[in-house]
């Protein structure tokens, strides 16, 4: 019988938990939430906001925004405690923390060329060097497959911003 419920207990493994237990130590599960502001953004704050003003990149929980007119800084910084409220409503949690402007280039999509989602983004060789550094602790080689995923669309995505 006592053998039974240990294997009971081992059986109970779920490879859920497991990845959320991973990406918590690796304090990646905060940048992933960080980066489905890019996926409401355009809701939260609506389109003509949205044409000018983007997000940028999420660092300790402050937002990064950038805008095409110093105007559009001053107006946003009026309505960043209701766009940081809405934000965080619409991703379920306290994600973002505070919202900095500054200006920028806004990407403005043009029919004719492909999307940013459709356009391959290659790492360097020091890129990949890099993620495969930070990934030499890590012993499961799923673990590190995931999180060696995660690490190269967040490596893609910061890549694909400066661009």
């Amino acid at each position: 019988m006592r053998g039974s419920s240990r294997t009971k207990r081992v059986m109970d493994f779920n490879v859920k938990t497991a990845v959320k237990g991973a990406l918590r130590r690796f304090n990646l599960d905060a940048k992933m939430r960080g980066y489905a502001v890019w996926g409401v953004w355009a809701k939260a704050v609506g389109d003509t906001i949205a044409q000018q003003a983007q997000p940028a990149f999420v660092r300790g929980g402050i937002l990064f925004v950038k805008c095409s007119a110093s105007a559009w800084i001053q107006q946003l910084q009026f309505m960043k405690g209701t766009i940081r409220e809405e934000l965080n409503r619409l991703l379920g949690k306290d994600v973002i923390k505070d919202i900095r402007f500054q200006l920028g280039v806004i990407a403005r999509p043009h029919h004719s060329e492909p999307s940013v989602e459709d356009q391959k983004v290659v790492l360097d060789d020091a890129e990949q060097a890099r993620i495969e550094e930070a990934l030499r602790p890590l012993a499961d080689p799923e673990m590190r497959e995931i999180a060696r995923r995660i690490m190269i669309k967040e490596a893609s995505a910061k890549k694909t911003l400066t661009r």
